[in-house]
């Protein structure tokens, strides 16, 4: 019976208290100091990586003061208060990797469209039809430009022009890529000029998916016969008016 209760208190008194000594004694001499922080990019969009890469550097900059602090005493949730004022992060998740690493998962949002500011620099727009901080040409995603005064004073239409081009494809002989610029007209709505041609596509608001799929079967036409149109008008109900560049 003595040696069973010996062995209880080795079990659940000693042993836990070397430990918790040990670790006490470690922490206090900097083995869990933090020596690394790493950011990890949740579903990066394919295509934004040179907007992302200076947006992780400032962040990696920022977070760098707490470099040398205790992995046990770090606080998270001040961390976390720091990772959210980045507004390029739609969410994070902050975790101990030990025994001196700190790891930020965080997902960006994707940038939808681009706005020319007065200064030069483009206005990155999210899903909600914010902006995010102007960027650099060279930094910019390759999407499409919102054109027109009435986007920087209708943060709904910035919307309104995400969802609308949501519901064109991704690919495509009309697509999002083949899309340069994107505008819009209080009564015919938004009009979009592709890439390579220069062509303005007339899309409306209503029934985008459906006008978007005519549209690419009247390019792929056009493409075959060698014709050079310069509007295609797809909002109607149920055709497409085509004006080649000859008309007058």
């Amino acid at each position: 019976m003595k040696k069973l209760i010996l062995k209880l208190i080795v079990a659940f008194v000693i042993l836990p208290g070397a430990l918790a000594g040990t670790l006490f004694y470690l922490n206090k001499n900097g083995f869990f100091n933090i020596q690394k922080i790493e950011v990890v990019l949740d579903h990066p969009v394919p295509g934004q990586e040179q907007f992302l890469k200076p947006q992780v550097d400032e962040l990696e900059a920022a977070l760098a003061k707490y470099k040398g602090v205790s992995l046990w005493n770090v606080k998270l949730k001040a961390m976390s208060k720091d990772v959210a004022k980045f507004e390029w992060i739609e969410n994070s998740m902050i975790t101990r990797s030990w025994p001196a690493t700190l790891s930020i998962k965080v997902r960006p949002y994707e940038v939808k469209l681009l706005f020319m500011g007065k200064n030069g620099k483009l206005l990155p727009i999210i899903k909600d039809g914010s902006f995010l901080n102007p960027v650099e040409a060279k930094q910019a995603p390759d999407v499409a430009l919102l054109d027109g005064e009435s986007f920087v004073k209708k943060p709904e239409l910035r919307k309104k022009a995400v969802d609308v081009l949501e519901q064109i494809p991704a690919e495509g002989s009309f697509s999002k890529k083949t899309i340069s610029e994107i505008r819009f007209d209080d009564k015919e709505g938004f009009w979009m000029t592709m890439i390579k041609t220069g062509v303005r596509v007339k899309i409306g608001e209503d029934q985008v998916s459906l006008k978007a799929a005519r549209v690419s079967q009247v390019v792929d036409y056009l493409e075959t016969r060698q014709f050079d149109a310069r509007v295609i008008d797809a909002n109607l109900s149920k055709k497409v008016l085509v004006r080649l560049r000859k008309d007058p």
